[in-house]
């Protein structure tokens, strides 16, 4: 940019000075052109850095969902692709969904013989209270009916609640893609066991349904910038081309920046490298069709409510960057 603005500076003096002869070319205006190109060259760039800042460490990023198991069992099918496009609700992988239908039919027949018992218990346990008021039978047998009749109430409940669970592991035998996606680095086959493990995730799964730009800033380029503020965005992936853009989030803290809980009393000794800090990006509506592949990385520029004069140099500037993307 320092280049750019030299150039127009002296193609300015030549145009003045020699072509069309407006002033007179001698020491004092040499030595005047000299002052005045250096110290306005580094006014507009001072101006341009605090109210137009600029950043090439733009960068598309996108969510990743690790696949992990929730339960245990052999794989018996893989209907999806690596590197294909899947909607959401799309079968990413099936589990031998038997072991889990055995486990539920079983509980559920247990369940039924459970509450049946139940019932008949509780019809005798009313009975005995019938008969204790006739002094037909004794308190402890009503006392026996009543514990036989509340053991089973809790052997339902806890039938209920293990065929809930039987059922959730049917459920989970089948795993879906939770959004509009890409599975990546795709190694699963049929006949592999999935084991719940956090640890050991089956695949990856890239949700390609909300992209995020964002973009880092120096602390100095935020003093100005506010939510809502004008940026134009050249992404690397579009040479030519300048994506409209709205300032949407100002993150304004940095690793550096961060205590976390720890026995250990901060060393202050090393010398902290110097912070950048987070901006994301929406896209406006008249760019939101472009493709934004997650990893893209770019050039951003965002114009501030001040020095706004000044705006049409940065402009030119990101524009000059997103042409050269068709050569480097």
């Amino acid at each position: 940019m320092i280049a750019f603005l030299t150039l127009l500076y002296c193609g300015l003096v030549w145009l003045i000075f020699i072509k069309l002869k407006l002033l007179p070319w001698n020491r004092g205006s040499q030595f005047g052109v000299v002052a005045i190109g250096i110290s306005g060259i580094v006014a507009l760039l001072v101006a341009m850095n605090l109210y137009q800042p600029y950043s090439k460490d733009v960068r598309v990023y996108d969510l990743v969902v690790e696949i992990v198991p929730r339960v245990t069992g052999r794989v018996i099918d893989v209907p999806v692709e690596g590197g294909a496009q899947v909607e959401k609700g799309a079968v990413l992988y099936r589990v031998d969904p038997r072991p889990f239908e055995y486990e539920v039919n079983r509980l559920r027949a247990d369940l039924i013989e459970a509450r049946a018992n139940r019932e008949l218990t509780k019809a005798e346990y009313e009975r005995n209270q019938q008969a204790r008021r006739t002094g037909a039978v004794s308190q402890s047998d009503v006392d026996a009916a009543q514990a036989r009749y509340e053991a089973l109430v809790g052997s339902v409940g806890s039938l209920e609640a293990q065929l809930d669970q039987a059922e959730w592991d049917l459920e989970e035998a089948t795993v879906y893609a939770p959004s509009k996606g890409v599975v990546t680095n795709l190694t699963l086959r049929p006949g592999q066991v999935a084991s719940k493990m956090v640890a050991r995730p089956l695949m990856t799964f890239v949700s390609t349904e909300a992209p995020k730009l964002v973009a880092t800033f120096p602390p100095n380029a935020l003093r100005h910038i506010r939510v809502g503020d004008v940026a134009e965005i050249a992404l690397d992936r579009h040479p030519g081309k300048i994506l409209k853009a709205r300032v949407a989030t100002l993150v304004d803290i940095s690793a550096e920046g961060q205590l976390a809980p720890s026995g250990d009393i901060p060393d202050w000794t090393e010398i902290a490298p110097t912070s950048r800090f987070a901006i994301r990006f929406e896209l406006e509506e008249e760019s939101s069709g472009f493709e934004l592949p997650g990893g893209a990385g770019g050039a951003a520029a965002i114009y501030t409510e001040k020095g706004k004069p000044i705006r049409i140099v940065r402009k030119i500037v990101i524009r000059m960057s997103t042409w050269l993307n068709y050569f480097f």
